[in-house]
């Protein structure tokens, strides 16, 4: 990002003069030493799918984790990851959601949370999903690793859900807030949270406001009130694979009440947090000082209040709250505290769990 940001700056003056960010190839440097060799740091990370073949990086070969290590602050967090993630970007692809979410992003990773400060860890498609895994199964795993999802519920991406019927195909979007729902269902929102940030249409013509009221555009009401089969059916099957179980509510979620429950919640009203820097037209919002300061406060928020050190402080499985078990009340010790199936001998036997939300 200081790459991109530099580059734009000298680009205005000196069109043909490239700008790149180097760093010291050695490790901590006293105050009056100088470093022997200094690394390209974009093209390092470019290069990532060959460091476990070794990176020969002025008179040294490093291994992937020593790369790791040396430059753990220079490098973007990046791939999937075992320990989870902080917050869960959903969103529509497009030019403007897309947009959003990045620079949701880059004022993010600056963050850091917890006693030891760590760094904030963030979940973009963009960044996180790694070539030749199924991409579904990999976002799934994520949302169910991580302590919220922020779901960028906009006009556009709305507008693309009124077509669907009860033949339809998978809608991701649709599919992440679903799944969204069930793990706030299951877990609580005190180990789990939904923080929607909504947008209307985004204005083109000088005298339009930046961003309407998404509810004074009907387009909520417009949504189709039909169960989405294929989708919800992804979704039980991705619970069902790892022994839990769906709550009753699953079947009867349909495509205009999912987005209902969303826009429910205490959410960002893009319209009311937007600078309109006296003018309309704000198709690009990427300067929008007001609308990602409060973002990113309100998010850290929710974070700060699920996040907990201990175990992992990433997922809210590894610290959610007890769930009912046969022998009465156990803390689950894997991934998930979702209400795990019983096996089917013991199920006959037993009346159905009281969902623990």
């Amino acid at each position: 990002r200081l790459e991109m940001l530099a580059g734009h700056v000298i680009r205005e003056c000196m069109p043909r003069l490239s700008c790149f960010v180097m760093v010291p190839c050695t490790g901590r440097l006293g105050v009056r030493e100088e470093p022997s060799h200094l690394v390209n740091i974009a093209k390092l990370v470019a290069r990532k799918p060959t460091w476990s073949d070794g990176v020969w990086l002025g008179s040294e070969c490093l291994e992937e984790g020593q790369i790791q290590k040396r430059f753990d602050m220079w490098l973007p967090s990046m791939g999937l990851r075992e320990d989870g993630y902080d917050v869960f970007f959903s969103y529509r692809q497009g030019k403007v959601d897309s947009n959003i979410v990045e620079m949701l992003c880059d004022s993010l990773t600056w963050q850091s949370v917890g006693a030891r400060q760590r760094r904030v860890e963030v979940f973009w498609d963009r960044i996180r999903l790694e070539t030749g895994k199924m991409f579904d199964e990999s976002f799934m795993e994520a949302m169910c690793k991580s302590c919220g999802v922020a779901p960028i519920v906009s006009f556009e991406a709305l507008e693309r859900m009124r077509g669907i019927t009860e033949e339809s195909g998978i809608d991701n979007v649709l599919l992440e807030w679903i799944l969204a729902l069930e793990v706030l269902e299951s877990v609580g929102s005190e180990r789990f949270f939904i923080l929607p940030i909504m947008f209307g249409r985004i204005g083109t013509r000088i005298e339009a406001e930046p961003i309407s009221n998404l509810f004074s555009e009907g387009v909520i009401d417009s949504l189709p009130d039909i169960v989405p089969v294929a989708t919800v059916e992804r979704v039980r099957v991705f619970l069902s694979d790892r022994g839990f179980e769906a709550s009753p509510k699953l079947g009867l979620r349909t495509v205009r009440g999912v987005v209902q429950h969303l826009t429910k919640s205490m959410g960002l009203l893009a319209w009311d947090l937007v600078s309109s820097h006296g003018q309309g037209g704000c198709t690009d919002m990427s300067n929008d000082r007001g609308l990602y300061e409060r973002s990113c406060k309100e998010i850290m928020a929710c974070i700060r209040r699920v996040a907990k050190e201990g175990v992992s402080a990433h997922s809210p499985y590894a610290h959610s709250p007890q769930v009912r078990t046969p022998g009465g009340l156990g803390t689950p010790g894997s991934v998930s505290s979702m209400r795990q199936t019983q096996p089917p001998s013991q199920q006959q036997q037993q009346q159905h769990l009281t969902p623990g939300v």
